[in-house]
């Protein structure tokens, strides 16, 4: 009796604990967490994150240490735009124009490809000595989203809610792109959101329904439009590819590709404000000017490709001649010989898939399709940048030969397809090696993980499970074990692949030049002004540091501009997207404006004449400009005819300048033509007229170079300008004395020609200059001239442009107010670039503008005194804001219309169930009350007697 009752007790606990499950199950909290995946897309989002944190903490990277992931162009361009962002938006400052980067910029077109993320205003809750720090966990953030939206695409696509999303969202989140090209951190937004767009176009094709697709394409539009524009391609090839598995039929295909096409629109119609300024910035850069190869050559042998599907493998950092990152872990590889021959997988699923990585392999390696993807533009280093999508495809087709298996079982058959991949992808290996595998490094890691994946499949269909669902979460747990070695040894290669730089020295005596700075804005000045550095530290110092500079290094650099720096001797390249300042003549720092220039190596021992010491902070110095010119002064209506060429070298440039500007007649600078001596070391020299060389050297004879001597002159100061052709760096010493701009190093030339100054010599004075060859060239040429300054006559040309300078009354970041006293009709020239959202009023009345020396800003002004403002809006602005709204609009009114269209439908169906349950409640009446009649009417019968 005892035991019977402890049975009964049991049973009722068992179940009420059955009862509280069902309950759980059917609660909010469950339907949340696990019908809705978010705990899927958290766990997606938080595996790469916690791999990419310990590999970073493994590089000591801080906070863990003193290192930083800022390294190539995240070091010179990403962080510097970045910081400016952040101290735009603390300070309120304008997003449509910067004075921070270059001569002044279009500071949407900027930020469209480098700084457009929503995850940057992150950055306002760090406080500036941990700007860096949030530079780090938003790009960590973005590698954990590019996880969790995949997590999306797989439970949606493949209708999947278990484990096994987590496990392939952090194959892709942790593939060799992300690993070699995280330090590109503006471009893992649009990777992150890439899943989410093909999720939209499954969803689109599936159910019709378009929303997904249309806001994630306008989302990756906005936050990076050069990697959307990959996105977009593809777009096209997943709608193909989905729409001939999913639609139903011709019509349906077609009515698909109708809402497609509209979503499209709408999509890029919603990202107009940022992608209309981007399309007309990109007009005035140097990559409009690309044409179509006209050969066809292929970069890699296709085994060398796939051998590089391998795992534990360095991925491509930025080396142009490296192989496409296509890895993405050996699971992948191999899932993917039983994703091609199951029978659970549509034949049409196999071809699409198959075609879609043979489109991305092709378009790697062949020039012509590269040069399409990459917007028509051959890239500068970090090749192949569409790759990630390979890596997308593979990863979906592996999660989808897991997802047969699970539903399925595994089978015999699909353990032996599971050889084929690692097999060939070994065979491959072993052939682009020549012929030789070595069962060492990523060979060896490789094989080893794979029998381990191997082995785990194996055990699981040796030892199934009754539980089905124990038997599944078994499986995920050990592969996903696995995996995680995997992964995180991949992190580790690639972050110590990309490499870090030092933390607390970036940027360089950043406290003493912030002193400075500081200084140097409490002194009287007017409301704009310049200050530039004798040397670069990074590309981008103005941004870096926080002041209004000339140096400039981005993909939207203004080619008028890198063409017009070039000229006038500024380190410069059209082709390079870049110009910077170094130490130049007085005539160029006053007709750009530079009140102050800053010396981190110590005392400037050049230009007495135009320069005087300020103040000073530690080893670095502040000198100012004694010959100071506002943003906008007067000048002859003459330059306009200044021809759009390069003169003989900039000196001569500068002198047509002059010239035309002011009305002068003499040269400022005067030609040098007879050094006191030219000596050769170890070069055997031909001298091809005045200032031009070429040489012969012997590899092997040690360093080689040329050296020229020449007097000072007592009227003026040398300046030397030294083009490149085979010679690396220039050294300059005056009367024994190493002048600044070669102290701390000599004055690179290898890459661009520049003109530098040759110290304080006077007359009796020696100035020698001595350039290096190239250790690797055999032969080589050189351009060298040096000018003399005339001190007199660039005063009187000097004080003929201060006398009518602009006043500034009032200085924002997109208008500018003051007046200008003009002595006779003529040109106002405003030092900052020539765009067509540049407004100029002269008292209240907009004016005619020009481009003035080809590059800069112009605008005529009467003579007298005048009221000047000067307006900026990038140009496409307004439109692609109009774009923007209306495009919203018609979202609305679709989603509206959609709405009442599934009402209405919702409404018909309900009746059309009403009618028929009242047809059947009518018919069972009639079934019902039939028989009553029939036995009544028997019983009338039997009452009526016969005759």
């Amino acid at each position: 009796m005892a035991k019977k009752k402890e049975k009964t007790g049991e049973n009722r606990i068992a179940f009420s604990a059955r009862l509280r499950g069902q309950h759980f199950r059917q609660g909010k909290f469950y339907h949340v967490m696990y019908e809705r995946g978010v705990l899927y897309f958290a766990l997606s989002f938080l595996i790469p994150v916690v791999i990419m944190l310990y590999a970073f903490s493994r590089e000591q990277i801080h906070p863990f240490g003193d290192r930083q992931m800022l390294v190539v162009d995240l070091w010179h361009q990403y962080y510097p735009f970045f910081r400016v962002e952040r101290e735009k938006l603390l300070t309120g400052g304008s997003f449509l124009y910067s004075w921070q980067n270059g001569l002044g910029t279009n500071f949407l077109s900027l930020i469209s490809y480098y700084a457009a993320s929503p995850l940057n205003w992150i950055s306002v809750f760090f406080n500036e000595a941990h700007v860096r720090d949030a530079l780090t966990y938003i790009l960590i953030a973005k590698i954990g989203f590019a996880g969790a939206l995949f997590s999306c695409f797989l439970r949606y696509t493949y209708r999947r809610r278990d484990f096994s999303v987590c496990i392939f969202s952090s194959m892709f989140a942790l593939c060799s792109y992300m690993l070699g090209y995280y330090w590109n951190v503006m471009w893992f937004d649009t990777v992150a959101l890439f899943p989410l767009v093909m999720m939209g176009i499954v969803a689109l094709c599936r159910e019709g329904k378009w929303k997904t697709y249309t806001f994630a394409l306008a989302v990756s539009l906005a936050a990076n439009y050069y990697i959307a524009y990959f996105t977009c391609i593809f777009s096209v090839f997943m709608f193909l590819s989905a729409g001939v598995i999913e639609c139903k039929g011709v019509k349906q295909f077609i009515r698909r590709l109708i809402v497609m096409i509209r979503s499209s629109l709408l999509g890029a119609g919603l990202a107009g404000f940022m992608l209309l300024p981007a399309y007309f910035g990109l007009q005035l850069t140097y990559s409009v000017n690309n044409k179509f190869p006209k050969e066809n050559e292929f970069y890699h042998k296709w085994k060398d490709i796939f051998a590089n599907l391998l795992s534990y493998s360095k991925p491509a950092f930025k080396e142009t001649e490296a192989l496409p990152n296509f890895a993405c872990g050996m699971l992948a590889v191999t899932l993917i010989g039983v994703f091609l021959f199951s029978k659970g997988i549509k034949i049409r699923e196999k071809v699409s898939t198959v075609l879609m990585l043979a489109l991305i392999t092709v378009s790697c390696n062949w020039n012509k399709l590269n040069f399409i993807w990459h917007g028509f533009h051959f890239t500068n280093m970090i090749p192949y940048r569409f790759a990630f999508i390979f890596c997308f495809v593979l990863v979906a087709a592996a999660f989808r030969a897991y997802d047969i298996m699970h539903r399925n079982g595994i089978k015999v058959g699909q353990l032996a397809a599971m050889l084929l991949g690692p097999l060939a992808v070994f065979f491959l290996k072993y052939l682009s090696d020549g012929k030789k595998l070595a069962f060492t490094g990523s060979v060896k890691k490789s094989a080893i993980i794979t029998a381990v994946f191997l082995l785990i499949f194996t055990a699981a269909k040796l030892v199934p499970l009754s539980n089905k669902k124990l038997h599944a979460a078994l499986m995920n747990l050990f592969i996903f074990a696995a995996l995680m070695t995997e992964l995180t040894a991949n992190a580790l290669i690639g972050a110590r692949t990309v490499g870090t730089s030092s933390y607390s020295t970036y940027p360089t005596r950043e406290k003493e030049v912030s002193t400075l700075l500081a200084e140097a804005s409490e002194m009287k000045n007017p409301l704009f002004y310049r200050t530039e550095m004798t040397s670069t530290y990074t590309l981008n110092d103005s941004a870096l540091y926080g002041y209004y500079g000339i140096s400039q290094f981005s993909s939207a650099a203004n080619v008028s501009v890198s063409r017009f720096a070039r000229r006038i001797g500024l380190y410069a390249s059209e082709a390079g997207n870049r110009y910077y300042y170094r130490t130049s003549t007085p005539v160029v720092n006053s007709l750009l404006g530079v009140r102050y220039i800053i010396s981190r190596s110590g005392a400037i021992n050049s230009e007495d004449m135009a320069l005087q010491l300020e103040s000073s902070s530690g080893s670095v110095m502040l000198y100012r400009n004694k010959y100071p010119l506002s943003l906008g002064f007067m000048m002859n209506e003459d330059i306009l005819e200044l021809p759009d060429k390069a003169a003989a070298n900039p000196f001569e440039y500068q002198n047509q300048i002059l010239k035309l500007a002011t009305g002068i007649s003499d040269s400022v600078f005067k030609a040098q033509r007879d050094p006191i001596s030219i000596e050769y070391n170890n070069l055997d020299v031909t001298q091809n007229g005045y200032g031009s060389f070429s040489y012969t050297r012997d590899k092997d004879s040690g360093e080689s170079s040329i050296v020229f001597r020449f007097y000072g002159v007592s009227d003026g100061y040398l300046y030397g300008y030294a083009s490149n052709g085979g010679f690396e760096d220039v050294t300059v010493i005056c009367d024994n004395s190493v002048v600044d701009n070669s102290r701390s190093k000599p004055i690179e030339i290898k890459d661009y020609p520049v003109v530098f100054p040759m110290g304080n010599g006077k007359a009796g004075s020696i100035a020698q200059i001595e350039l290096f060859a190239k250790e690797d060239h055999s032969t080589g040429s050189v351009k060298l001239m040096v000018y003399a300054l005339k001190e007199e006559l660039f005063s009187e040309a000097y004080d003929r442009l201060a006398d009518e300078q602009l006043s500034i009354s009032s200085f924002r970041d997109t208008q500018i107010e003051g007046t200008v006293t003009a002595k006779k009709d003529g040109i106002l020239f405003l030092s900052m670039p020539y765009e067509k959202g540049w407004r100029v009023y002269v008292d209240g009345e907009e004016t005619e503008t020009m481009p003035v020396m080809n590059a800069m800003l112009g605008a005529r002004v009467s003579e007298g005194t005048h009221e000047i403002r000067i307006e900026y809006t990038p140009e496409g602005f307004g439109a692609g804001l109009a774009a923007t709204f209306i495009s919203a609009a018609l979202c609305c009114l679709i989603a509206y219309y959609d709405r009442r269209k599934a009402r209405r439908k919702a409404a018909l169906a309900a009746q059309a169930r009403l009618e028929e349950e009242l047809a059947e409640e009518s018919e069972k009446a009639m079934e019902n009350d039939l028989p009553e009649a029939q036995h009544e009417e028997s019983q009338g019968d039997n009452s009526v007697p016969r005759d």
